[in-house]
């Protein structure tokens, strides 16, 4: 086994591949201009009669998905793994090509692979809840295969990606609610500080779109039931929002030490400048609401980053369109850049494809990185009217131009998990 002779937490981080998978696109490219276009992923749910139901929207990836994986994923006996792991090997594929990662040429023990889930794949429960709720036995034993634990088992989109790869490093999944995808990133950049790993395969992935799932949150009062506006229904930082559209997908990116990618010739895409983690110790679903806890993440991330809060220009908030927690958000914003504040554009991406819960910011931590790269700014979509006592310079209508040197994504997860993670120009 080798070893890094690099000084413990004096390596930089760098992203080298993105793949991304969304409503709005299932690649990369398709994505970035899509998002670009203002183009939405929100729709009616496509996967069961929701005539008659509360919440009828939903932001799936686009319908064509399956035959697209199967395409360009070659794996055996591909429809035996779950939907979010299918996710997983197709933006991850997409993010190690890019990067150019080779094991012939890159000790394979010395890649790693730690992704984030939140609710995992729960549309397989919904058959054998029909057969439970129906009595019926032997329904209850036809819905359930012999690959059930592998479609459902958390671990499996790190596992696979590993063995689809070949990479032996360190492989695992994280949790934490909405911030997984986050709390990835941010354990890969430890992983890379401290020479645990040369290359981490970092992002979220999700698939909880089904009838049980999206009742369930409708229940604790985090959807929006306006289904008669449709795509227009996700509508971060306006007066009338009324809660978030489920989406699904996965964001993933190559995380290496930034020695490694320039000894091997790799594009730098952006770099990975610090994050924090911190605990609102509050409430399981309700944030506080002066902004205090979101305060102490971002403040935590500017800290670890080295980066001067005077420096972020730019922020993609985790802004889901609920009344509490967007303006929770902007004013922890408020609390932590004061007057400068003016100087920061904000974006909510979640606008175009709903809240895919731990892919959502691996999804928008790749679009920052491609933001950051590319000068362009996304815009937020279906701000018709913003909210007074929200004092932020949102991006809205069209894309803007830019040249920030450093920018910021926001992830705030049920349970109190806070995580903001600072991203550099490469």
């Amino acid at each position: 086994m080798s070893e890094s002779s690099d000084p413990i937490f004096c390596r930089e981080a760098v992203i080298t591949g993105i793949g991304i998978v969304s409503p709005v696109g299932i690649s990369r490219e398709e994505n970035w201009e899509g998002f670009l276009a203002g183009r939405s992923g929100i729709d009616i749910a496509r996967g069961w009669d929701s005539t008659d139901e509360d919440v009828r929207l939903a932001g799936e990836v686009p319908e064509d998905f399956e035959e697209r994986f199967l395409d360009k994923v070659k794996i055996p006996f591909a429809r035996r793994f779950g939907r979010f792991t299918q996710f997983a090997l197709m933006a991850g594929q997409e993010a190690i090509e890019q990067a150019g990662i080779d094991i012939e040429q890159t000790d394979p023990e010395r890649i790693a692979v730690v992704l984030g889930v939140g609710g995992g794949a729960t549309h397989y429960l919904g058959p054998m809840g029909d057969a439970i709720r129906d009595g019926d036995s032997q329904k209850f034993d036809k819905n359930i295969d012999h690959y059930f634990v592998i479609k459902t088992m958390f671990n499996a989109p790190a596992g696979m990606l590993a063995i689809q790869h070949g990479f032996q490093g360190p492989s695992t999944m994280v949790s934490a609610a909405c911030a997984s995808g986050s709390v990835s990133v941010s354990t890969g950049l430890d992983w890379i500080r401290s020479g645990r790993a040369d290359v981490v395969i970092v992002g979220g992935v999700e698939s909880t779109i089904n009838r049980e799932t999206i009742q369930a949150y409708w229940r604790v009062r985090a959807l929006t039931n306006k289904n008669d506006l449709g795509s227009k229904a996700c509508c971060p930082f306006d007066k009338n929002r009324s809660g978030f559209v489920m989406g699904e997908g996965a964001g993933i990116m190559v995380l290496e030490s930034k020695q490694h990618a320039e000894a091997r010739g790799a594009k730098i895409l952006a770099r990975v400048m610090g994050s924090s983690m911190v605990s609102e110790a509050y409430k399981i679903a309700t944030p506080q609401m002066d902004g205090v806890g979101m305060a102490r993440a971002i403040h935590g991330a500017l800290k670890d980053s080295g980066v001067a809060a005077e420096r972020i220009t730019h922020i993609s908030a985790h802004a889901p369109s609920t009344p509490q927690g967007d303006l929770a958000e902007s004013r922890a914003i408020n609390l932590v850049f004061g007057d400068h504040t003016g100087n920061i554009s904000v974006t909510a991406p979640k606008s175009a494809f709903g809240h895919a819960l731990a892919a959502s910011s691996g999804i928008q931590t790749a679009l920052l990185a491609l933001s950051l790269e590319r000068g362009k700014q996304i815009p937020t979509q279906n701000l018709e009217e913003q909210d007074p006592e929200i004092l932020l310079d949102v991006v809205h209508d069209s894309p803007r131009d830019s040249n920030d040197d450093y920018a910021m994504v926001n992830a705030f997860g049920f349970g109190g998990h806070n995580v903001s993670v600072v991203l550099g120009k490469a």
